[in-house]
């Protein structure tokens, strides 16, 4: 059995979450390969240069043909194009805007020609609806990270919600298109880590004749592990008894993580001693009584390790989510998580044992929860949310999990 895992990059959840599968199938003797854009592994678990993603240039002859035909004879697919690009210039309130259309042709990649079945993960921007699912024979299954293969050009719902009626309706098109062609598919079986993100799949009638599987992401926890939190703090010089919370964002600018409720939190949070710790691209948070260590991009795995074990625990504001990696990194640390109660989170924080549930997308809402954490935080216990990511979270589950769905397809 040859399984090709197929993602837009390895950077980001879904690039790493498909990276994780990888290494659990190759681990436990399947053969799995990796293709990404800026990442290639093969059937034999060696990186490789890939020259299929490589940039071609078109010749100054085929750019003056493209642009007669497109404008003597636009079709669909070129209407559709330029719509993307002409709203993505806009300011238009939406996290990701993605065109169903791919220069690319994965179907023609030699190692999609060797694999017995094609895993695709997040795909935008490197498989064509109107091609791949017509021209892909083999079985196929595809693990979701977000809304987007039912969704049209958005990713999350409130995208959709907070748009207007005109992009709305080029939307609306776009998922016929989408829908059209992913009924095109002869095999296939949906596989999505949280059952919120399944039920929203099923509930779209995108996949009717997909069978549909919950299977929770992995996690390396010989890699993500329990440290001694007293030399990690006088390592970074932070006081062993200061309450210290943990926030990541790839881009602060991003609504649906909720960045902004953090610092809304803050101004209820004033009489709390605290620090927050912060990685990736975050504005300074300080205010008079509340200090802040930011990181940075942290791009070295033992160093994002150690940043986990500084804290006290972790916060993530998100207003919609799958089931994000820094939910396994935290219990597999043994660092607890507040967050509010929506998508694939409220799955496994769990009140007074994994972590604490906000009830309200609010910032006094958020506050009020870290609070409440605050008063009772020496009751949890590191070694429970780590046996709970090992239960969970560990490769082993995921490779036999995922080799019944592949090898059902394969005896269909």
């Amino acid at each position: 059995m040859k399984v090709l895992q197929v993602t837009c990059s390895s950077k980001g959840g879904a690039g790493i979450a498909a990276l994780r599968l990888h290494n659990a199938l190759q681990e436990n003797n399947v053969q799995s390969a990796y293709v990404s854009v800026n990442l290639t592994i093969n059937f034999e678990n060696k990186e490789i240069v890939d020259p299929f993603f490589f940039y071609k240039k078109p010749s100054l002859l085929q750019k003056i043909v493209n642009k007669i035909v497109a404008i003597i004879k636009p079709t669909r697919r070129s209407r559709i194009i330029d719509k993307v690009h002409k709203y993505k210039k806009v300011a238009m309130d939406f996290e990701l805007f993605s065109s169903p259309f791919s220069t690319f042709r994965i179907e023609e990649h030699p190692l999609f020609k060797e694999a017995d079945i094609i895993n695709l993960h997040w795909v935008s921007g490197v498989i064509d609806y109107s091609l791949f699912f017509k021209n892909c024979k083999k079985p196929i299954v595809w693990t979701l990270h977000d809304m987007n293969p039912f969704s049209g050009v958005f990713h999350y719902k409130n995208d959709s919600l907070n748009n207007s009626t005109e992009i709305n309706k080029f939307n609306n098109l776009v998922k016929e298109l989408q829908k059209k062609n992913i009924n095109k598919i002869k095999k296939g079986t949906i596989v999505s880590p949280s059952k919120w993100l399944l039920d929203e799949a099923d509930q779209s009638g995108f996949f009717p004749k997909f069978k549909k599987v919950t299977i929770a992401n992995s996690i390396d926890t010989s890699i993500f592990k329990i440290q001694d939190k007293n030399t990690l703090r006088k390592k970074y010089s932070i006081p062993k008894d200061e309450f210290t919370v943990l926030f990541v964002a790839d881009n602060i600018n991003n609504y649906r993580k909720g960045f902004d409720l953090l610092v809304d939190s803050l101004t209820y949070l004033e009489k709390l001693p605290m620090t927050i710790i912060t990685i990736g691209q975050t504005k300074s948070l300080t205010n008079n009584n509340i200090k802040t260590i930011s990181f940075g991009k942290v791009t070295e795995i033992e160093k994002l390790v150690e940043i986990y074990g500084l804290a006290d625990v972790f916060v993530l504001p998100s207003r919609e989510d799958n089931l994000p990696n820094v939910i396994l990194e935290s219990f597999s640390v043994g660092l607890p998580v507040i967050s509010f109660n929506v998508g694939g989170i409220k799955e496994h924080v769990l009140p007074n044992k994994t972590g604490f549930i906000s009830e309200n997308l609010t910032g006094e809402s958020l506050a009020k929860t870290i609070n409440e954490f605050y008063d009772c935080k020496s009751e949890f216990d590191a070694h429970y949310l780590r046996h709970y990511a090992e239960n969970n979270f560990n490769f082993k589950n995921q490779y036999l999990n995922y080799f019944e769905v592949y090898k059902e397809l394969l005896c269909k």
